[in-house]
Parts: structure tokens; C-alpha cells; sequence
């Protein structure tokens, strides 16, 4: 079985961080290594708004303050400096990408409240139309500096603004896929895919089976068992998906025994067969920054590592 990461890592935003995250990846034998992310996920995209001041940047998020398409989209820098150690290393390499949706959740509106989703941009048809061009012209920049093998684009927000029956705002579901879509379709990658966590909700299976530039689904199943039959092999097959599948929690700091990552990992090969892509955490380590001041990328992100790799190594779909 193949492997890859999420994207965040409990360490300092330093160029030497980033070579050493690639590098512990690529000697632990992770098939896929993820360009690492050490700075906020949503900062990383939307810097060059807040340097023009388009947004102003508050203590619980943004603040729409101008015309998003007034400025040029930027790869962040510490993307490009990791793509280039990457290919230094001779890796294929998967790139994060944050979504339009999880990105517009983080943008409250003049007058609205940062960090309240009511009040955001996605409230707004007329406000987010700007932002999601910006965006699409982030992803063809993206594209065409970083030239990875994978690109995932990053939506844990749509969890939360889809519901079983309806969601949030009026949208439906399938404007919803069209505008994944329209993102998606800047990346010309071998293989390119949506992340989304947490307990997926009823309606979000036939939106994210619908995607026409999609050819993996990525989410949690360690730590949201609920997520584990959320699909059927018959489902991604019949949509031309693959299913990436979390085997190590990310958020839980005890590292797991191997035998019990052995047996979700046989799992997910008995319920998926050929539509299994690859085994990986259940999302990014960055959450764990902090829970042993400092020690939580040698103690227990490389060793989560380790496990994973050497479970995937001993599996065949």
C-alpha cells in the first residue's frame, strides 16, 4: 500500500524545518511526502490580501476590507522553498491546497464578527464570487510553481456547513461541486483530491462523488469510525474515485500499536479493495504543537510515522 500526509507538522516555520520534515518522510518511506505546512493554512493563501490590506487580519480571523481581484496571487514562499528541497530529494510530493470554502469560513464581512461562520463571506453570493477567483487564480499560480504529483485541496469546513438535509446559507449541493470543480480543474496533476474531517454528514457523500476533477476523496477514519463505511466500493468505483484512508490518529498524542493499526488498515483493504489509493494519517500533526513543549515531532509524529509505513509496507490491495 501506498502512504502520504495531510499537511501540518509541530515545528518552527524555518527553512531548515521544512527540509528536515521531507527528509525524515523520505527516510521513514513515505510513498507520497507532503510539502510541509508550518505556518496557519488559511494565512498561508491569503497573505498577499492582508499585505494590501484587502483583509484585515484580527485576533479570531479576517476582515474583508476591498477587492480581492485587485491583487495577484502569491505562492507562498515557504511552499516554493519546500517543493524546491523536494525535488532536490528526488520526491514525488503532494501539495496542500486550502479551499475556497474553508477560506471564505475565516473572512467575516465589514461589520461581521471574525471567526463567526454566520457572518462570513461564505454569507454572501456577492462578496464570495471575488474571493473564489482569487482563489482559482492561486490554484493555477500553485500549479504551475510547485509541479507536484498530488494536490489535495483542504475543505474540513464543509463538514460543518452540510448537514444531512441541507446546507448552510442556501447552497446546493451541486454549486457546491462546481465550485470545488472550478479550483480543481487549475491543477493538472496525475492525481488531485478533496480533504475533508471530522464526521462526514449524510448529504456531502453525493456533492464529493459528483466532482468531475477529483480522482481521490481524503478523510479521517482512526479517530471518526463513523467515517469507515461512509462510502461503498461500488460508489467510488461507479465515480472514477479512490479513497485515501487514516489509519493514525492525529490528534490523540499516544502513538498507536502496530497491531491496531494492522487491523483498521486490513479493514479498509477488505471494504475497498483496488478504490484504496493510500493509507495516511487522519489529518495534520500541527494540532499537537505544544503537548510536550516542543518534543512532539520526534516523540510522537515520527514514530506515528514509522507505524504507518511499516503496516503499509506489509499490504497488498
Amino acid at each position: 500500500m501506498e502512504t502520504t500526509l495531510v499537511g501540518s507538522f509541530p515545528l518552527e516555520p524555518k527553512r531548515e524545518n521544512l527540509a528536515r520534515a521531507l527528509e525524515d518522510q523520505a527516510e521513514l518511506g513515505v510513498t507520497y511526502p507532503v510539502l510541509p505546512q508550518l505556518r496557519d493554512f488559511v494565512l498561508m493563501y491569503v497573505e498577499p490580501l492582508v499585505a494590501k490590506g484587502v483583509l484585515s487580519l484580527e485576533h479570531t480571523g479576517y476582515v474583508l476590507r476591498g477587492d480581492p481581484l485587485s491583487v495577484e496571487p502569491e505562492v507562498p514562499e515557504d511552499l516554493v522553498e519546500a517543493a524546491d528541497i523536494a525535488a532536490d530529494l528526488g520526491l514525488r510530493y503532494r501539495v496542500p491546497f486550502t479551499g475556497p470554502f474553508t477560506i471564505a469560513s475565516r473572512i467575516a464581512l465589514p461589520g461581521g464578527k471574525p471567526g463567526d461562520i454566520m457572518s462570513s463571506v461564505l454569507s454572501s453570493r456577492e462578496a464570495l464570487e471575488p474571493l473564489l477567483e482569487y482563489v482559482r487564480g492561486m490554484a493555477r499560480e500553485v500549479y504551475s510553481s510547485l509541479r507536484g504529483y498530488i494536490y489535495c485541496v483542504d475543505e474540513p469546513v464543509l463538514s460543518v456547513i452540510i448537514g444531512s438535509r441541507s446546507v448552510l446559507f442556501g447552497y446546493s449541493p451541486g454549486e457546491l461541486a462546481e465550485t470545488l470543480d472550478s479550483v480543481l480543474e487549475q491543477l493538472k496533476a496525475p492525481m488531485k483530491g478533496v480533504h475533508v474531517c471530522a464526521r462526514l454528514p449524510p448529504l456531502l457523500k453525493r456533492m464529493l462523488l459528483s466532482l468531475r476533477y477529483a480522482n481521490f476523496l481524503d478523510h479521517e477514519h482512526s479517530d471518526v469510525p463513523e467515517n469507515r463505511a461512509y462510502y461503498t466500493r461500488d460508489e467510488l468505483a461507479g465515480s472514477g474515485k479512490a479513497l485515501g484512508f487514516g489509519v493514525v490518529s492525529s490528534k490523540n498524542p499516544r502513538v498507536e500499536r502496530r497491531e491496531d493499526v494492522e487491523k483498521l488498515a486490513r479493514e479498509a483493504v477488505e471494504r475497498y479493495g483496488e478504490r484504496l489509493a493510500f493509507l495516511k494519517p487522519d489529518c495534520g500533526f500541527g494540532g499537537l504543537r505544544g503537548y510536550l513543549k516542543g518534543r512532539e515531532y520526534e516523540e510522537v509524529v515520527l514514530r506515528k510515522i514509522r507505524v504507518l509505513v511499516e503496516v503499509a509496507s506489509e499490504l497488498k490491495v
